[in-house]
């Protein structure tokens, strides 16, 4: 199969990158013109033939060329981070329109259009016993990233009814590549008490969180060097994370199932028990861990039966692994992952 990947320099992109090209795709790959983390994708230029084209996602004549002559579009181009409302709808929005036209008229025959959306449509934060469904997705965003997201989604299923192109949607988590789970992404994440003391320590002011703070620095002084964080409501901190490379085989199996055109799924690795993975990780690292009660609660679940059932993809990997895969990747052991850089 050909397939146009575009965002093949994020972490998603390049590891969907890796899996193709092993598998024996060809694979066609948008970069942003002078990108820095173009170095992460020379290897697969001299292995397996990858092939660059630097064209900026808001050139809409030359993105519109690179749809020639593939089967397979993967669209997860975007801007993450800080940018101001009108490129959420240039660099976010409008190159999914791009994309979509120019399959339209220039590439009728396509095969699969897997178009990259984001589970921050959905809610999940604080203490949520019942497990997240579809049908929980945002009316009202709560963004212009969200918005971005919402309208590229629009034109997705537009398309695909309007045009006949088979398309499929993934909701994708927020996804951590190796040793980013220990705290190098996002602190409130990590399982090390020093990430959990410098995230606690920017939020405002309470007995709650002054509480934390000096139980941790007393776990820290004592020897200890991982947290499990325990919810208000009494259960353990858990979370539904992505881990990279169940991220991109979800996305194969979206350009290679009949039956997910047309879908939209919500694409998750396994729920991450903190109480499991930390104590996994304190076996394997011979660090020790404290339980401290925490100021705020992280506690939610994704219901993923549909995506198991149409999209065919189940999870690999669960907290325990991504634990111990990011403390061997951060000793220098090969994961099998393109690192973040």
């Amino acid at each position: 199969m050909d397939v146009l990947v575009t965002g093949g320099t994020g972490r998603i992109g390049a590891n969907v990158v890796r899996q193709l090209t092993q598998r024996g795709d060809r694979v066609r790959c948008v970069v942003r013109p002078s990108s820095p983390r173009l170095s992460k994708l020379i290897p697969f230029v001299e292995s397996s033939g990858l092939e660059i084209v630097e064209v900026d996602l808001t050139d809409r004549e030359g993105l519109s060329a690179t749809v020639e002559g593939v089967d397979a579009v993967v669209h997860f181009g975007a801007k993450l981070g800080s940018t101001t409302h009108f490129e959420q709808l240039d660099i976010n929005t409008a190159p999914t329109l791009t994309l979509l036209e120019a399959v339209r008229t220039r590439n009728p025959g396509l095969k699969r259009f897997v178009y990259g959306s984001s589970d921050t449509l959905f809610p999940h934060t604080g203490y949520m016993p019942e497990l997240i469904t579809l049908d929980d997705i945002f009316r009202k965003p709560r963004s212009t990233y969200a918005v971005s997201k919402i309208a590229g989604g629009a034109f997705v299923d537009c398309y695909q009814q309007m045009a006949g192109i088979p398309t499929v949607t993934l909701y994708i988590p927020y996804t951590f590549c190796g040793r980013e789970f220990l705290g190098e992404r996002v602190q409130a994440i990590s399982p090390l008490i020093e990430s959990h003391l410098a995230d606690l320590e920017h939020r405002p002011p309470s007995p709650e969180r002054d509480g934390a703070i000096a139980e941790l620095r007393e776990a820290f002084a004592d020897g200890k060097r991982l947290v499990i964080p325990i919810c208000k409501e009494g259960p353990p901190h858990k979370h539904h994370l992505g881990d990279v490379r169940d991220v991109a085989r979800a996305t194969l199996s979206a350009l290679d199932n009949e039956t997910a055109i047309g879908g939209s799924f919500i694409v998750m690795s396994k729920p991450y028990h903190s109480d499991i993975a930390t104590k996994h990780l304190a076996a394997v690292s011979g660090l020790d861990y404290a339980e401290i009660l925490f100021p705020y609660s992280q506690f939610y679940e994704y219901d993923v039966s549909h995506t198991s059932e149409k999209l065919g993809f189940d999870p690999e990997y669960d907290g325990s692994q991504m634990l111990e895969d990011a403390w061997r990747q951060k000793h220098g052991e090969d994961i099998g992952v393109v690192d973040v850089g």
